[in-house]
Formats: C-alpha cells, sequence, structure tokens
C-alpha cells in the first residue's frame, strides 16, 4: 500500500457542508450560494483597506463596468478566492520569485475550469472578454484605490482612470446577496438557491 499525498486528499468544506475537491472539482460541484458567501466575506488587499470591502463587491462592481454581454465573467472572474482566497498580486509574484513555480495560479484555474463550466462559459475566455474584464478590474482598482485605501508609502503602477462614482461598502450579507441577484440576471438558469 502507498501513501496517499496531500493533493489525492486535498478539500476544503464549503459555507453549507458540501466538500470541494481541490485537485478535481467537477462543475456539478459548484454552489452559487457557497461561492457568494465565501466571496461576501473576504475582505480585498488582505484586509488592508481601511474599511471592511468584500471580493463579491469587487465583482459586482466589475461586472457593473462591462456591457451586457460580458458582465458574467466579470462577475466571475475572481470566484476562484471563493477557494484559494485573494492572494494580492506582489504576494503571487513573490512567490513565484521564491520558486512557487505558479502553483497559486495553477489551483486557480483549476477552479476556475469547474466555476466557468458550470455557468456554460469557455475556458480560457477569448481574447476580447479577457481585455474587456482586465480593463474593467483595473478601473475598479484605481478606484479602490482612491476610495479604500490609505495613501501610500510607494509608488503604484500606472492605473486607468477611476470611475466616476465613488464607492460605499457592503455589509457581508448585502454583498452576497447582490452577487446572487447579478448571478440571476446574467445566468438565469443558474438554479443559485438550491
Amino acid at each position: 500500500m502507498t501513501k496517499a499525498t496531500a493533493t489525492e486528499h486535498a478539500w476544503i468544506q464549503t459555507a453549507s457542508g458540501r466538500a470541494w475537491n481541490l485537485t478535481a472539482p467537477t462543475p456539478d460541484a459548484v454552489h452559487w450560494p457557497d461561492i457568494a458567501e465565501s466571496l461576501a466575506k473576504i475582505c480585498r488587499f488582505n484586509g488592508h483597506s481601511t474599511v471592511f470591502y468584500s471580493v463579491a463587491q469587487h465583482c459586482c462592481l466589475v461586472a457593473d463596468l462591462l456591457p451586457p454581454e460580458h458582465r458574467l465573467h466579470g462577475l466571475l472572474h475572481d470566484a476562484h478566492e471563493a477557494v484559494v482566497g485573494d492572494m494580492t498580486a506582489p504576494v503571487k509574484a513573490v512567490l513565484k520569485d521564491l520558486g512557487g513555480n505558479g502553483a497559486f495560479d495553477h489551483l486557480a484555474e483549476i477552479t476556475d475550469r469547474a466555476v466557468f463550466a458550470a455557468a456554460g462559459l469557455p475556458f480560457p475566455w477569448p481574447t476580447d472578454i479577457r481585455a474587456a474584464v482586465k480593463w474593467a478590474d483595473m478601473t475598479l482598482l484605481a478606484t479602490e484605490r482612491r476610495d479604500l485605501l490609505a495613501e501610500s508609502a510607494m509608488p503604484w503602477g500606472a492605473l486607468p482612470d477611476p470611475a466616476p462614482t465613488r464607492i460605499t461598502p457592503w455589509a457581508w450579507p448585502r454583498a452576497m446577496e447582490e452577487w446572487l441577484t447579478r448571478l440571476d440576471r446574467h445566468l438565469p438558469h443558474s438554479n443559485r438557491r438550491t
């Protein structure tokens, strides 16, 4: 009998008690309320914002910046964080430099494949959709920097202009419901309440 590796038994328990297989999730394992609740309870920027501001709200606001045909993509662009957490871009970059060889990105991709398949979206996304979501994500990052972060002691890289509307953070129950409401709007057959 061989000893099992950690990845052979790697799973997490979701908010509803379901088991999520980290290395081989299937689209039928995606339970939208679990995704929404987790994202609503995860604070962006590893909690280094001036107020609590959730990944779920971030995803909603990214979706709102996009044309209707891309809004589902914007809503789901960080859905993997419900499983792997919100690791900041600088931390991911340092992990790669320290020998992580993209393991975090690979784990996020495994999760994205299952989530996008559950939503009926191709993976990877077409180039034009990736570019549109990236623009909305960066525009929102500039807006978050303006509205939710302290003055920085170090310079940031170039960002687009922030959105004209200021961000008012939502409590996690509202962020969860707003995320699910947008899911219902953009993925009407989601059966998200079951």
